[in-house]
C-alpha cells in the first residue's frame, strides 16, 4: 500500500472496525490519558521521581499492565474494562512504578532486550482504525506487540522485584495521600477471575493470596488516611464506558447499561449508536450531555468523529476546533482536527499542516502526524517537504530504505532548508547503515 493510498484511508473512519481490533493494537484515548496522566503526576511527586512515563493503551482482554525500561507502561484494555473502580488503577499505576524506581526492566532476560518501547511502536503498520469517541485518534495495529509484549512477557519479573514493586507502590500511594484499598482490591479480583492463569504471569509471581496478606499487613503495620478524589472516580466511570461501548460487542454493551442513567451510561450509549450507523441518534445524546457541559473539550471530539465518521468533514472542524480550543494540549484530539480539515478541504491544508507541526514538535515519533504531513505538503505543491514527512514516517516505522530513498531525493531540492533538513536526517542514526 503506497503512503497515499494508506493516508486516504486514514480519513476514512469506519465504526464498524471497533470490535475488528486486533490483540496488540494500541490506541490512544485524550481523556483516558489525562485520568492516567493526573495519577501518575501525583505518584512521582511522592516517590521524588523527576518524569512522568507515557502511557500506551493495548488492546487486550486480559487484565494486565507492564512497564519498559524507558518508562514507558502499557495497560491492557481489559483491565480499564474489568476493574471495578479507580482505586484499582491507581494500585496497577503504583505497582509498575515501583518497578520502574526500582530498576527491574534492567534485570529482564536478554531475549526482551531488543523489545523497546521504540521498536514496539516502530512496528505498527497493519492496519488502520479509528475507535469513535472519547480522543481515539486513528492507530496502527502491531503485530510484534500481539504476539510478544501485549501477552505479558514483559511481566516476567522475579518474585523477589514484584515484592520489592508492590511494597514501592503502597508506599508511594501513602505518602501521595491515597488510599491503598485499591491494592486489596486488586488482587481479591485477580484471585476471583484467575484472569492471569492464561498467560505466564503468574509463574513468576508471588499467589494473589501471599500479596493480599501482605498488604493487610502493610496496612496494620502503617495505617492510611488517603482518599481517592472524587472526579478521578467519574472519568474513570466514563472511561470505562468509552473503552467498553468501543471494544466490546453490541449486546454486551447494551445489557451492561440497560436501565442504568449515569453519564457513563449516555455516553456509552452514543458510542453504540454510531456504531451501529444511527448518528442522528448518537447526536440527539451528545447534545443533551453538551446542554450540561458545554466546555467539555471530549464531547466535542466525540461528536466531531461522529460528524467525520458520517461524512460530514466540514461540520466536524467546528467541534474538534471547540475541542482543542478547550484541551490544547490534547495531541490526539489536534490529530483528530487536523484529519477533519484535511478531508473538508483543499483550502484547509495549511491549518491542517499547522497543527501538524505543532504536534511533531511536541511527539515526534507521532507517526500518523508525519503521514498526514505528507499529504498536506503534497496539497501545497511542497514536494520537498513532503519527502522528507515521508522520510520521517518511514524511518520511525523501521523502513530504513524507503526513508533513506526520500531524503536522498529531497536533498537535491533547490530549497536550502529542505536541503539542510535532508542532511541532518540521513545522518540520523537510524538511518546509518551500520545500526544494528
Amino acid at each position: 500500500m503506497t503512503f497515499l493510498r494508506f493516508l486516504a484511508f486514514l480519513v476514512i473512519f469506519n465504526t464498524h472496525l471497533f470490535a475488528e481490533l486486533k490483540p496488540g493494537s494500541i490506541i490512544v484515548d485524550a481523556r483516558a490519558e489525562k485520568l492516567v496522566n493526573s495519577i501518575l503526576v501525583r505518584l512521582c511527586k511522592s516517590s521524588k521521581l523527576l518524569f512522568v512515563p507515557r502511557i500506551y493503551f493495548v488492546v487486550d482482554k486480559s487484565i494486565n499492565a507492564f512497564a519498559t525500561d524507558e518508562a514507558k507502561i502499557f495497560i491492557h484494555t481489559g483491565l480499564i474494562i474489568k476493574f471495578k473502580n479507580v482505586k484499582q488503577l491507581i494500585a496497577v499505576l503504583a505497582h509498575e512504578l515501583g518497578h520502574i524506581t526500582g530498576g527491574h526492566m534492567h534485570r529482564m532476560n536478554t531475549e526482551m532486550k531488543g523489545a523497546t518501547a521504540a521498536s514496539i511502536i516502530g512496528t505498527l503498520l497493519g492496519g488502520a482504525a479509528a475507535l469513535a469517541g472519547g480522543g481515539m485518534e486513528a492507530l496502527l495495529a502491531g503485530s510484534m506487540l500481539g504476539q510478544s509484549a501485549a501477552m505479558g512477557t514483559f511481566a516476567s519479573f522475579s518474585r523477589t522485584h514484584e515484592k520489592e514493586a508492590d511494597a514501592a507502590g503502597f508506599r508511594m500511594m501513602q505518602e501521595a495521600s491515597l488510599s491503598t484499598e485499591g491494592f486489596i482490591e486488586t488482587f481479591e479480583l485477580f484471585k476471583k477471575m484467575n484472569s492471569f492463569g492464561e498467560i505466564p504471569y503468574l509463574q513468576t509471581h508471588p499467589s494473589d493470596q501471599d500479596r493480599i496478606n501482605a498488604f493487610i499487613h502493610y496496612r496494620n503495620a502503617h495505617p492510611d488516611t488517603g482518599s481517592i478524589p472524587e472526579e478521578w472516580e467519574q472519568e474513570f466511570q466514563i472511561i470505562q464506558a468509552i473503552f467498553m461501548a468501543n471494544l466490546n460487542k453490541v449486546s454486551e454493551v447494551e445489557r451492561f447499561y440497560y436501565q442504568k442513567s449515569a453519564p457513563a451510561a449516555h455516553i456509552a450509549r452514543a458510542i453504540i449508536y454510531a456504531r451501529k450507523g444511527q448518528y442522528k441518534e448518537a447526536f440527539k445524546k451528545l447534545d443533551v450531555l453538551l446542554q450540561e457541559s458545554p466546555d467539555n473539550p471530549y464531547l466535542h471530539e466525540m461528536y466531531g468523529q461522529f460528524l467525520l465518521e458520517s461524512g460530514n468533514a466540514k461540520a466536524a472542524v467546528t467541534h474538534f476546533r471547540k475541542a482543542v480550543h478547550f484541551s490544547p494540549d490534547a495531541l490526539s484530539i489536534r490529530l483528530l482536527y487536523a484529519q477533519a480539515l484535511y478531508t473538508d478541504s483543499n483550502d484547509n491544508a495549511q491549518e491542517a499542516l499547522d497543527q501538524l507541526n505543532r504536534i511533531t514538535q511536541d511527539d515526534p515519533d507521532n507517526v500518523m502526524a508525519w503521514l498526514l504531513k505528507v499529504g498536506a505538503y503534497r496539497k501545497l505543491g511542497q514536494q520537498g517537504f513532503a519527502d522528507l514527512a515521508q522520510a520521517e514516517a518511514a524511518m520511525r516505522m523501521g523502513d530504513r530504505q524507503l526513508a533513506t530513498s526520500r531524503a536522498n531525493r529531497a536533498k537535491k531540492s533547490d530549497n536550502p532548508k529542505i536541503k539542510e533538513q535532508a542532511t541532518m536526517l540521513l545522518e540520523d542514526p537510524r538511518l546509518s547503515a551500520g545500526e544494528e
